[in-house]
């Protein structure tokens, strides 16, 4: 990552406010965040992840909209240097992949609320494994076409997140056998493990640079 200009920082933390703002305003308006008050604890964190996989993608489509927008916004873009073929594609995908994910998370909880029979629930399952499909083969594609920067910082991701959330499975199994904490739904275990993998995989994607 190298350091930018003063004005740019001061754009993207504008850019971040205004959108944040925009989020909350249509949130109000619309009466989302009076329903997201009354939701369980499990499928708020559910919404509230989906959201930010959702404000992620949103920005990855913004900064991969042009060449000039890339330039100005992204934060490991050295001035001068030229943007290779490839990059703008993959983060353009690597943003249909978030938005995918913020709606798998998203979804079964409205599905949920609405009290869904049982047909209309098992097309909602149906649908939803379907863009897992499709989700899964967009992943497999841009893992194929990227970098071996990218490739390494995606490989440690699965890795970091594989034994933190293996470990932590574990431990909570062992305390929730012994009676010492309550179990949990396999939802509330999905939406742990998809916050870290999220979580790490940021992390990761800053240490090598590599998060515009």
């Amino acid at each position: 990552m190298t350091d930018r200009p003063l004005h740019i920082r001061l754009f993207r933390m504008f850019v971040g406010a205004a959108v944040g703002l925009a989020l909350c305003s249509i949130g109000a308006a619309t009466g989302v965040l009076q329903w997201m008050a009354t939701l369980p604890g499990e499928d708020l964190a559910s919404v509230a992840v989906a959201l930010m996989m959702i404000f992620l993608a949103g920005f990855a489509a913004l900064v991969s909209s042009s060449q000039g927008t890339y330039k100005l916004i992204a934060e490991n873009y050295r001035e001068g240097d030229p943007i290779d073929s490839n990059t703008l594609p993959t983060m353009r995908v690597s943003g249909i992949i978030l938005l995918m994910s913020g709606v798998l998370l998203l979804v079964p909880p409205i599905a949920v609320g609405f009290g869904l029979g049982e047909s209309a629930s098992m097309a909602v399952a149906g649908a939803m494994l379907l863009l897992v499909a499709v989700q899964t083969w967009l992943n497999m594609r841009v893992l194929r076409t990227s970098d071996e920067l990218t490739r390494a910082a995606y490989t440690e991701s699965c890795v970091i997140s594989f034994w933190v959330t293996q470990l932590g499975l574990y431990a909570w199994a062992l305390l929730a056998k012994l009676g010492l904490v309550a179990t949990v739904s396999l939802w509330s275990l999905m939406i742990i493990a998809m916050g870290l993998y999220l979580a790490i995989s940021i992390g990761a994607a800053i240490r090598r640079g590599l998060f515009a």
